[in-house]
């Protein structure tokens, strides 16, 4: 039983971060029709500009630093990489973030090395102990962070106007340029908020489980997977496939073997795959962002 609620708490913390960065996946689907394959290398990134900026800052402040260290990382990938390659269709954009994705961890095992880093969590203490698991402190403040990024997406779509534009795109977006929205700018934005969350999520994440250069890989390829339940379209069915993908992975690893895990949750890829590939096949490469 103990085993078994340890591995609930440990999915829990693990998961929401797939999730959010599976909502990055998702909002820039979205607004673009591409899939940005350097997603979880933004948030490695942003993870890093967290252990810098907790030299000098609150950690807390160090975690919104790292959200716009993702952001402005995003940025910087849709105006180099991206949009340059508009007439060449989606499906080359979307290659081209793979290249993206090998730069930014070059780039960033280059300037921190292999090994990982870490600073404090948000609050000092014991880990509360329910029902004979451990469940650290750090890990409350990762729920709710995530919850709260949720909320504030959802108002952001649904109570501003460049929320509202963001959605006009997400329907159709040769009606949204038509009317006058900016399909370039709100590709832009899309970006933004993607690298914004996944780097929040990421470096929140740092107290428990560092940050490492090879880390962005695997927050990618999971929140792909989240991406995928989701159907590249619904943000909330995209977290809640993020938490479930971290409850198969930590009980895979309790029931069987952490050697393991990684398997697991690659197999549940492939069956997605067949099973439900529509997340996939909305990706349309005729258009351009």
């Amino acid at each position: 039983m103990q085993l078994w609620v340890q591995a609930l708490f440990t999915g829990l913390t693990v998961g929401v971060v797939y999730g959010v960065i599976g909502v990055g996946y998702v909002v820039i689907h979205r607004i673009t029709g591409m899939v940005n394959f350097a997603q979880g290398d933004l948030a490695m990134i942003g993870a890093f500009g967290a252990v810098v900026a907790a030299g000098v800052l609150p950690v807390p402040l160090a975690v919104l630093i790292g959200g716009l260290v993702g952001a402005v990382a995003a940025l910087l990938l849709h105006r180099l990489v991206v949009h340059p390659l508009r007439d060449h269709g989606l499906l080359v954009q979307t290659i081209a973030t793979l290249g993206a994705a090998i730069g930014l961890r070059s780039l960033a095992q280059l300037i921190f090395g292999t090994e990982p880093y870490a600073f404090a969590p948000f609050t000092e203490g014991e880990p509360l102990r329910i029902l004979g698991g451990s469940l650290q402190l750090q890990a409350i403040w990762l729920v709710a962070i995530t919850a709260a990024l949720y909320i504030v997406l959802y108002l952001f779509f649904d109570r501003t106007m460049t929320g509202k534009a963001l959605s006009a795109c997400a329907v159709n977006r040769y009606a949204a340029g038509v009317v006058g929205i900016s399909v370039t700018s709100m590709a832009m934005v899309a970006f933004a908020i993607s690298g914004a969350i996944s780097g929040i999520a990421a470096a929140a994440q740092v107290p428990i489980a560092f940050a490492t250069v090879g880390s962005g890989l695997a927050l990618g390829l999971k929140g792909f997977i989240a991406a995928i339940l989701g159907g590249f379209d619904r943000l909330g069915l995209t977290l809640v496939g993020g938490v479930l993908i971290g409850f198969v992975e930590a009980w895979s690893a309790a029931a069987i073997s952490t050697s393991y895990q990684d398997v697991i949750v690659l197999s549940l890829l492939l069956v997605l795959l067949v099973a439900r590939p529509s997340g996939l096949t909305r990706m349309k490469v005729s258009e351009r962002v």
